[in-house]
């Protein structure tokens, strides 16, 4: 009897032990293969170079247990469908536009609505201060399966004008204006301009056949779809600032071991801060270049933008009226300007 009671308490915490060693075993061989999609194309250096640099890390940090297969430029979803696509776990990992998903998870609207946001670095203090944690992180992850790994701005939204300059708020006034959402079609609307939604790829025929007479694009795009050749000015004036959400399915996460899930959020902060940076710096290029192809490039005056930041503030009350936690986030963006 003695000699069985100690087989049983030197077996049992020997066998558990064992068992826990060979299941740790286990787990560290584990590997995953994921799916990135995104409807980014290469092209868009600032954004994809981050995004590339990003994959590469994860998978020489995790030393060959986790493999990345990259679909880029809307092979699976395009940019509308990159949301509901992550959520069902058709894809583990995309870079979703703020503006794409935002007609789902309206918080999102915030980063397009007019002159929030005094410049990129703004808009990352904000961030770092725990901007997407006032309610947009929590409804990502609890309503749609998506946990944000990280968030980086895209180049500022600027005004691509022809055949007249944008010096008083009165020159918004009687223009046709694209757009590309509700939140800068309201903006416009208030500046007494008559907004018309259309994709970018509709922009430069637009403009070359006096369609339109203006647009509110970041520099990137008109870099990439040639409005140089149809336009006479860009106006500079930070009007609005959409993100790059780095994003990856919640259950995909889940499943990671931590040591993993740390490699990946290590991973995202060095992409975040990279895009920051590579943002910052094709601003002053581009500016440079569009010069140089002929363009008359001006930064509104501080007093113009103040009048513009007046005159659009209803598109902001509205804003704050129909998302929980409005005001939260607007005292925590004035907290960081």
């Amino acid at each position: 009897m003695k000699k069985s009671s100690l087989i049983k308490n030197f077996t049992l915490p020997s066998l558990g032990l064992f068992i826990m060693a060979s299941s740790m075993q286990l787990h560290a061989n584990e590997t995953y293969e994921l799916t990135f999609s995104t409807y980014l194309p290469p092209a868009y250096e600032y954004v994809w170079e981050p995004i590339q640099a990003f994959i590469d890390h994860v998978e020489a940090a995790s030393e060959g247990a986790v493999k990345i297969n990259v679909f880029h430029s809307g092979q699976l979803f395009d940019a509308y469908e990159e949301l509901p696509a992550l959520s069902r776990g058709d894809i583990d990992i995309t870079n979703m536009t703020g503006t794409y998903p935002s007609g789902t998870v309206e918080a999102l609207t915030l980063f397009t609505m007019p002159f929030i946001f005094d410049d990129v670095n703004h808009m990352q203090r904000a961030l770092q201060q725990g901007l997407l944690d006032l309610g947009m992180r929590q409804e990502l992850e609890e309503r749609h399966g998506t946990y944000v790994l990280g968030v980086a701005p895209w180049d500022p939204y600027e005004f691509y004008t022809k055949g007249f300059s944008i010096d008083s708020v009165e020159d918004f006034s009687g223009k046709t204006w694209a757009t590309t959402g509700a939140t800068d079609a309201r903006a416009l609307q208030l500046l007494g301009g008559a907004p018309t939604t259309m994709a970018s790829s509709d922009l430069y025929l637009s403009f070359e056949r006096g369609v339109i007479d203006g647009t509110p694009r970041p520099l990137l795009t008109g870099m990439g779809r040639s409005l140089y050749e149809v336009t006479d000015h860009i106006t500079l004036t930070n009007f609005a600032i959409d993100t790059s959400i780095l994003a990856i399915n919640a259950d995909t996460w889940g499943r990671f071991p931590s040591n993993i899930q740390m490699i990946f959020e290590e991973a995202a902060n060095i992409r975040d801060q990279r895009q920051f940076d590579m943002v910052n710096e094709f601003i002053s290029s581009a500016v440079e270049d569009y010069e140089f192809l002929g363009m008359t490039v001006k930064t509104l005056d501080p007093e113009t933008i103040s009048r513009l930041s007046e005159r659009t503030q209803t598109a902001i009350d509205e804003w704050i009226d129909s998302v929980p936690n409005g005001e939260k986030y607007i005292e925590l963006i004035e907290a960081t300007r």
